[in-house]
């Protein structure tokens, strides 16, 4: 076996890594080229207060109020001024895009200025309720443009820029009023920023926006600065990357990691997990997460507020539950995808990636994968296996990693957690690999895809692009 590090992994017992799902979503729409039809032509609107006040009953009305959370709902986490999103996305049409579509997200056809899906109202920022906040929902990271034009739920949003996105927020206007000079920032960041910067000179009425929406923001004082290195932390990340730990959001953990935004299909059932042999649903990149609730109640924490309750997030959890994986338009040949599933077995893949969609059933040390180890110290700068920040989780530290789904690889632009590749071809090393890389950038590990026969990993890329 090439995979020793995994040999003792049972994974490979039980149902088949790919076989099908029931379609369990009730009729509604969560892939369509027609976007008006995918936000199910304004039942979303309004869906949850029907079905808590029991106007709505049923299966269905449940998995709606779910879908409008995934879109519109904030969890009253921390966010950025409104005042500025809206200068933003009104202001820049050329540079940040309606719906900040030149970042990688997704116009909401329902604003009336050109919100994107995946930010909506949130707890004010004062006190007072006097500086409305936007903040983000799930459908920021996890909903996007497949290659071939339709839109996906659950789909692993690869082109979004955040980092690009929070300099415009932070950086920009600091440096447009005169808070700050370009010399202040590191020549990548003001890079980063410098397109708005040159349409606000050139633009009275530009000019005219930012300076009103930054008297609405009055209120607050002084805004939290970024540090110059944070801001170059900013600078750096590949699109479809983030971390989520790191100032100006409510928790610094005081470790810089990268972590590549993962899809939400085909996460595997109660039963699935039992007949695996998985612990548990084993969900983020450190595997820790015990259930969905689990893992949405930790997005509450580090958002800076309470955890939901499982009950009151059981809508939204049950939703995420119906979401498959998009069938490949462009089907590899099947003769070679063919050749892919036996080698899935015979090269060792299964070992690692035996579980429901090619999950895994048990977590790795970060040298038995030989991949970036940035994350390992996640949440907890001094290894002493404590959360840091005072905050208790929803679920417990691991320092190890899982092997990931295997879903809808036709349509993923990342790989590796941190996502340091931009292909399979670069993970089976057909292609090259980027140069080596200071944590959290490294791109090696991972190098049993790496040792196979060419032949073996075209078959076997071919098996991963026909699921």
């Amino acid at each position: 076996m090439l995979l020793a590090a995994c040999g003792d992994n049972l994974g490979g017992a039980g149902p088949g890594p790919f076989d099908p799902q029931p379609d369990e979503s009730e009729g509604l729409v969560n892939l369509s080229s027609d976007l008006d039809l995918l936000l199910e032509e304004g039942e979303l609107a309004g869906a949850c207060s029907r079905y808590l006040d029991g106007e709505a009953r049923g299966r269905r009305a449940r998995l709606l109020c779910g879908k409008e959370m995934f879109f519109h709902e904030s969890f009253d986490t921390a966010g950025a001024p409104a005042a500025l999103i809206d200068h933003l996305v009104t202001s820049y049409p050329d540079e940040m895009g309606a719906g900040f579509e030149r970042v990688g997200m997704v116009r909401d056809p329902g604003s009336a200025i050109g919100l994107p899906l995946g930010l909506a109202p949130t707890a004010a920022l004062d006190e007072d309720g006097k500086v409305p906040a936007y903040a983000f929902t799930c459908a920021a990271c996890h909903f996007g443009q497949l290659p071939d034009g339709r839109y996906a739920v659950g789909a692993p949003n690869h082109i979004y820029d955040y980092g690009r996105q929070v300099l415009a927020m932070a950086v920009y206007p600091s440096i447009a009023v005169g808070l700050s000079s370009s010399d202040d920032h590191a020549a990548d960041v003001v890079a980063e920023v410098q397109p708005l910067l040159d349409r606000y000179a050139a633009d009275a009425e530009v000019r005219d926006a930012l300076l009103e929406a930054l008297q609405s923001l009055a209120a607050l004082g002084s805004a939290p600065a970024l540090t110059r290195e944070i801001e170059g932390y900013y600078a750096s990340w590949p699109t479809g990357t983030q971390d989520f730990l790191i100032a100006p959001l409510p928790l610094d953990d005081g470790v810089h990691t990268i972590s590549k935004i993962i899809d939400l299909w085909g996460i595997p059932s109660r039963a699935e997990q039992e007949a695996a042999g998985m612990p548990h649903a084993m969900l983020a990149w450190t595997g820790g997460a015990r259930s969905l609730p689990d893992f949405l109640a930790g997005f509450a924490i580090v958002g800076g507020r309470d955890p939901w309750s499982a009950e009151r997030l059981a809508p939204l959890a049950e939703y995420i539950e119906t979401l498959r994986a998009p069938d490949n338009p462009e089907p590899p040949d099947p003769s070679l995808v063919a050749d892919g599933e036996r080698l899935f077995g015979d090269d060792g893949c299964a070992d690692c990636h035996g579980g429901p969609r090619g999950s895994g059933t048990r977590l790795y040390d970060y040298d038995q994968i030989g991949t970036d180890a940035a994350m390992e110290r996640w949440m907890d700068a001094d290894g002493d296996g404590e959360p840091c920040c005072g905050v208790e989780l929803t679920a417990p530290l691991t320092g190890q990693l899982k092997a990931p789904r295997l879903t809808g690889m036709w349509a993923k632009r990342r790989f590796l957690h941190n996502g340091s590749l931009e292909s399979l071809d670069q993970l089976f090393c057909l292609d090259p690999r980027p140069a080596a890389s200071p944590e959290p950038y490294g791109g090696g590990g991972h190098m049993m895809t790496c040792e196979l026969p060419d032949a073996d990993k075209r078959a076997l890329i071919a098996y991963l692009l026909a699921h």
